[in-house]
């Protein structure tokens, strides 16, 4: 029998797959248990900004997927950090990301809107479903299309249905009453390696203690950080005097004396599959 929110009739079913721990899994179990629907397809929505871990186990994900008859493909709809800096700075239309703020004086105002997201994740993963069922532009979906998404029962609050009539969200992890760690021991039985976070290099929510990793062990990858953080700091748009920053101390990344101490401190989003916070 089919778990709940998996069940009915769907012309189209597809994993969102980010690469991280939660979505893997849900791709290891729609291969291998049969609770959990099999998918036509499992789609990666590519930033082109994933450090390179990421891709590495997306490439693994590819090969191991591949023995059960499912395939893996890449969605993208360009650059994100291009959209963000050099389309802000020629005055087009550019992306917000969800940049700390400040007004000069040091301490953070607040944090702008989020728009990556929405267009750089969930739009294209729409768009591939789209294209790989043979429609055009603005034409009217007819299929009946699932989305199965990569959520245990400690991110409920991160459940949202579809904005589309036609794509129907459903979370099969939270439907087997499944936690992350859980999520780790299906893909270590699987016998795959134990994924990394997904998310962009310089995403604002990183916790202290994964900018401090990641300096210490992929000090490359960190000064992509630190360029990007300086890059952002006085784009040209209407929020004049408006500083941005990565962190939410409002200090130049590389000035940061990252806290790993405090034990109240977590990424604020685990991972960023296609449906991160939405």
């Amino acid at each position: 029998m089919k778990i709940d929110t998996t069940s009915g009739d769907y012309d189209f079913t597809y994993v969102s797959l980010g690469a991280g721990v939660q979505s893997s899994a849900l791709l290891v179990l729609a291969c291998t248990d049969e609770r959990v629907p099999k998918p036509d397809v499992a789609i990666f929505a590519d930033t082109g900004d994933e450090p390179p871990w990421v891709y590495e186990y997306v490439e693994t994900l590819t090969k191991w997927a591949k023995g059960y008859g499912v395939e893996v493909i890449t969605a993208q709809k360009g650059i994100l950090s291009e959209w963000v800096v050099d389309r802000a700075n020629s005055g087009k239309r550019y992306i917000s990301l969800p940049l700390f703020t400040s007004a000069g004086r040091g301490e953070s105002t607040g944090m702008l809107m989020r728009q990556c997201t929405g267009h750089f994740k969930v739009d294209p993963i729409l768009q591939k479903v789209r294209e790989l069922l043979g429609y055009q532009p603005r034409q009217r979906v007819k299929h009946r299309v699932r989305a199965m998404l990569g959520i245990t029962i400690d991110e409920v609050q991160r459940m949202k249905p579809s904005r589309h009539k036609w794509s129907t969200n459903c979370w099969p992890l939270i439907d087997l009453g499944l936690h992350r760690d859980d999520c780790l021991k299906i893909m270590a039985d699987a016998g795959l390696p134990e994924p990394q976070k997904s998310a962009c290099v310089y995403c604002p929510y990183h916790s202290d203690t994964y900018w401090q990793w990641m300096k210490d062990t992929h000090p490359d990858q960190f000064q992509r950080a630190v360029d990007f953080d300086y890059a952002v700091r006085d784009l040209k748009t209407s929020k004049d005097g408006i500083k941005r920053f990565l962190h939410r101390t409002c200090l130049p990344l590389d000035e940061v004396e990252f806290n790993t101490t405090d034990p109240r401190q977590v990424d604020m989003f685990a991972e960023c599959e296609g449906m991160c916070g939405v």
